[in-house]
């Protein structure tokens, strides 16, 4: 009874065995590589060759395909290492390069930028002081021209009041002199009346003194002067001695113009002490201010030379690292689409080395039953 149980369970291993090798033939035949191999080996079997050679043939096949994997290992472990050398050699380049481009942008923005703020606000401001200067001297300059040309016109006028003055004062004095008799008899000492065509000669002289002297602006004030002198002529009785008292005042008033012209020009010298005091005043704060106007100028220049000079670096720095980082880009994509097509590559080739392996299996223990099932496959109609 155990004998027959022994036998039933052989058996039964047996068939479980047969069925196995059929599905692992199935599953070889699936594969394109398989279905080729078994080709082979089919036309092998059936022109008699021996099976030595044909174990031989597919260790072989199955040694190159591992001595294939172990060349592939050896030169995509050298290539992958490359890759993390280029790589890293990247990221420091990058890292180098950003860290630059940091430097660069902190010194535009926490430097330059800022002073050149400041400069081109003072500059603006000295050219506002230097207008400023400027200005407060061309209008002293215009308020001194100004002041000249009153004090010409007042001095002309009182040059004309005291020609004219003098110029009649003299006249008259002259005339009366030349006719009139001064002294008479000791005894009596009487003076002589003026004649009728000397005090009209004398109003004439009057008059046109009046006359003179209306047109001149600042002597006005003598006109009424002349005015009523020419009306005391005209009804007055003139003697020597009233003559004589017309003449001290033509006299006095010759004095006073020229005292008020004495004022004038020393009013005028006063002003002209104080303008060129002022001045020089403003022309040393426009000078002072002007060289700082300048140098402003110049040291805003040269920070704005400095600023083209350090974005242009900063833009070759960026263009370097996006440069940088494509070429790290490109350089991971290439080591990355090698692995994968090492990793496919390994893929394949281990899974024609499995099917190797597993006909060499077949072939040393499933012998019969690899050839009836390559004789099935080619009776129902598959053709080598």
């Amino acid at each position: 009874m155990k004998t027959i149980l022994l036998l039933v369970l052989a058996c039964a291993a047996l068939a479980t065995t047969e069925t196995e090798y059929i599905q692992l033939i199935h599953r070889i035949d699936a594969t394109p590589f398989g279905r080729t191999l078994f080709d082979t080996i089919y036309l092998q079997l059936e022109t008699g060759d021996p099976l030595d050679r044909l174990l031989n043939t597919l260790s072989d096949l199955e040694d190159r395909y591992q001595q294939e994997q172990r060349e592939d290992d050896v030169e995509n472990r050298e290539f992958q290492d490359s890759c993390n050398v280029d790589i890293s050699a990247y990221d420091k380049d990058i890292a180098n390069t950003d860290s630059e481009r940091i430097s660069l942008e902190a010194r535009l923005e926490g430097d330059l930028y800022p002073r050149r703020a400041i400069i081109s606000g003072l500059v603006t401001a000295k050219k506002a002081e230097v207008k400023g200067y400027q200005k407060e001297i061309d209008e002293l300059d215009a308020e001194r021209a100004a002041q000249h040309a009153d004090f010409e016109e007042i001095a002309a006028d009182h040059n004309t009041a005291i020609a004219v003055l003098t110029e009649a004062r003299n006249i008259i004095k002259a005339n009366v002199e030349a006719t009139s008799s001064l002294v008479q008899k000791k005894a009596t000492q009487q003076v002589k009346e003026v004649s009728s065509e000397h005090i009209s000669l004398f109003q004439k002289h009057i008059k046109e003194s009046q006359r003179k002297l209306s047109h001149s602006k600042h002597m006005l004030r003598y006109v009424p002067v002349m005015k009523l002198l020419s009306q005391i002529a005209s009804k007055a009785k003139f003697d020597d001695s009233t003559i004589q008292k017309v003449v001290d005042l033509f006299d006095r008033l010759i004095n006073e113009v020229s005292d008020s012209l004495s004022l004038q020009r020393f009013a005028e010298d006063k002003r002209v002490e104080a303008y060129n005091k002022t001045r020089k005043l403003l022309v040393i704060a426009l000078t002072v201010a002007g060289s700082e106007l300048a140098n402003a100028e110049s040291d805003f220049a040269s920070v704005s030379d400095i600023i083209r000079q350090v974005e242009a670096s900063l833009e070759n720095t960026n263009q370097r690292l996006e440069l940088l980082h494509e070429r790290r880009t490109d350089r991971w994509t290439q080591c990355e689409e090698a692995a994968k097509d090492y990793a496919d590559a390994r893929s394949a080739r281990d899974s024609d080395r499995q099917v190797v392996s597993d006909t060499i299996g077949l072939v040393n223990k499933a012998l019969r039953t690899l050839r009836e099932q390559l004789a099935l496959r080619q009776a129902a109609g598959d053709k080598i």
